[in-house]
């Protein structure tokens, strides 16, 4: 069996790292990978070695094509079996007719349950499989990083953590709100945002925004914000000095940022019915809401002829307040962190390949 992998892992993107490891986990179940990127970017973004080695590769006689990439993409080879990767982070895409050409493939994957009922919502008639997104463990393990950056506020407080984007779908302005109803400033408690360069104006202003429209303290806490590019060594070791991590998203395929705080032994809270049930943690409850076109990246995607999940904010500030209390007590926390990680080796590079392939049978 060999597999031509086509995918944007040279983006640096979210689900540019999502092919990395779908690559490293087909390599890694000795599966023959040959990667060929795709990319929106102008420049490419660094890679591991691994692949490179295995581009080096010739793609002829290739028995399989799996294209990770939008469906608007996807083009039909007579001379493969042809496989499309993608998931969507709404109920459904059919306002987007991507349906068709998902239709023109032999087989879609998907990375989670509930995108795949999206899909199937879709009217795609091919069969669906669910392949999850997986990572390289031996990364998150021990993360006693002594190497790695260090946040001294982070280290002497409680935290809760989020990663992404100032976008409408990620909902960060729920977590900003539900973090300062929740806690006094003078509780030993921080909100820990990792974003984008492009968007820490936004997001500082918006911390702004509910601290002088809530009108409930005298005094705020500031949140600990960082933006920008971070060396893998940095992220993880900030990361790990996150106690809870926060995904208040609309809607999400899978949400890789929580399954690295679960190898960690970071338990989860986040939305309920959205693409995250690999984590540990807390679900909150939610409404379900016309998307009304709010999304930056792909206009014609999340229309108001889709739905998503619009998170409680009292519940999930409620949610925080229990997970805050409960994991003050290091019994509780050992607890969490026990079966994060042992759930966590479900989404191995091994144990990810091993499903690729019982597929590709």
């Amino acid at each position: 069996m060999k597999v031509l992998y086509i995918g944007h892992y040279r983006d640096g993107t979210g689900w540019g790292n999502a092919a990395i490891n779908n690559i490293l986990a087909m390599d890694a179940a000795g599966i023959k990978v040959v990667p060929r990127a795709v990319t929106y970017e102008s420049k490419d973004k660094e890679y591991p070695d691994r692949i490179k080695q295995l581009e080096l590769q010739s793609k002829d006689n290739c028995d399989v094509v799996v294209q990770h990439t939008l469906p608007s993409n996807y083009w039909y080879n007579g001379n493969y079996k042809n496989i499309g990767f993608f998931a969507c982070e709404t109920s459904d895409f059919k306002s987007t007719g991507w349906q068709h050409n998902c239709n023109l493939m032999d087989e879609i994957w998907v990375p989670s349950l509930i995108a795949k009922q999206q899909t199937q919502a879709s009217d795609v008639k091919k069969p669906i499989k669910v392949v999850p997104h997986s990572l390289n463990l031996s990364d998150y393990k021990n993360k006693e990083n002594k190497h790695g950056q260090k946040i001294d506020v982070l280290q002497n407080h409680f935290s809760f953590g989020f990663v992404g984007e100032f976008i409408e779908r990620k909902n960060i302005k729920a977590l900003i709100q539900a973090f300062h109803i929740t806690f006094d400033p003078k509780e030993p408690v921080n909100l820990f945002i990792k974003t984008s360069k492009k968007d820490l104006e936004q997001v500082q202003a918006y911390c702004r925004h509910v601290k002088n429209g809530l009108k409930i303290r005298k005094t705020y806490k500031e949140e600990v914000i960082i933006s920008g590019i971070m060396e893998q060594k940095d992220y993880i070791s900030v990361l790990n000095q996150v106690d809870c991590f926060v995904m208040p998203s609309r809607g999400e395929a899978f949400c890789i940022p929580s399954l690295e705080a679960m190898a960690m032994g970071i338990p989860s809270i986040h939305t309920m019915y959205i693409g995250m049930e690999h984590t540990v943690g807390e679900k909150v409850r939610s409404y379900t809401v016309p998307c009304f076109g709010a999304i930056e990246t792909l206009p014609d995607l999340d229309t108001a002829d889709a739905n998503w999940q619009d998170i409680d904010v009292q519940s999930l500030s409620e949610t925080m307040r229990y997970m805050y209390s409960h994991l003050s007590d290091q019994r509780n926390k050992d607890k969490y962190k026990k079966t994060c990680i042992e759930k966590s080796l479900e989404y191995s590079h091994e144990s990810v390949g091993k499903i690729i392939k019982e597929i590709l049978k």
